[in-house]
């Protein structure tokens, strides 16, 4: 099988998120299964070249430029749209089984976008909320309108995607109160390689 990945960012930043994803890619091609990495424009230093980090080539996609990046609310879709174009530009010479996009948000949106082209099956990995992530970190309140939207976001991303891993049986019963299938989810939580 030949799984596509979209990351937020990857190695060499050094992130639970970074190592998770590190540990993600090892299992996997470690059962033999082949797969290739597309970063977000966030990820520190995206270029829109490759860069092999431990072994692991990563796509990165260049950060979108124009007064449109720059507005609040349209710089994320413009993530969204240079996102899902660098992951259709991989996929179109790795030939991808399936897209795994892990969250935020914005790249399941890519990733959506990216396979309804190309009739591919999306898995979104959530490992937070992202609403409940920037509530956390202050950038908005709780019920607020971008808090709102955010939370739509991810319902509607939710939705749209084949299957969904979360990591853990909070996030799982949140979906679920959503109205997402819970045959739809399946939790994989952070583990100890000891």
């Amino acid at each position: 099988m030949r799984i596509l990945h979209i990351f937020d960012h990857s190695l060499p930043v050094q992130t639970g998120y970074s190592f998770r994803s590190r540990a993600i890619l090892a299992e996997q091609q470690a059962r033999g299964l082949v797969t290739a990495h597309v970063t977000s424009p966030k990820h520190a230093g995206a270029n829109g070249g490759e860069e092999t980090v431990d072994g692991l080539s990563f796509q990165r996609t260049p950060k979108p430029t124009g007064l449109a990046a720059r507005l609040p609310g349209f710089g994320e879709l413009a993530m969204v749209a240079a996102t899902a174009r660098r992951v259709g530009e991989v996929a179109d010479g790795f030939k991808p089984d399936i897209l795994h996009a892990h969250s935020p948000v914005l790249n399941a949106m890519a990733a959506v976008r990216a396979a309804s082209r190309r009739g591919l099956p999306v898995v979104y990995e959530i490992r937070a909320f992202w609403e409940d992530a920037a509530a956390s970190h202050g950038t908005c309140r709780e019920g607020d309108g971008r808090y709102r939207l955010t939370r739509f976001l991810e319902t509607r991303a939710a939705r749209r995607v084949d299957a969904i891993t979360v990591i853990c049986d909070g996030l799982r019963r949140d979906l679920i109160a959503r109205g997402i299938a819970a045959a739809k989810i399946t939790v994989i939580p952070n583990a100890v390689d000891t």
